[in-house]
């Protein structure tokens, strides 16, 4: 079984499509509209997990200042 999931990982790996797909997401994620979406994932997350959390956080994320 943890063969097949090697396998399926290297054959992954090596598909176009998925070099293509994380080639495209790491252009986004380093242009200037791509900070901005990380940026306001990351306040929202922050936000979520506090609110959760009852301002405690999680390893320090999301912990009430």
């Amino acid at each position: 079984m943890l063969d097949e999931l090697k396998n399926k990982a290297a054959d992954l790996m090596n598909n176009e499509s998925v070099k293509d797909a994380i080639n495209k997401a790491k252009e986004f994620a380093n242009s200037e509209k791509g900070q901005e979406t990380i940026e306001t994932i990351k306040v929202k997350v922050e936000d979520f997990v506090e609110d959760k959390t009852n301002g405690k956080g999680i390893f320090g994320f999301g912990k009430k200042e």
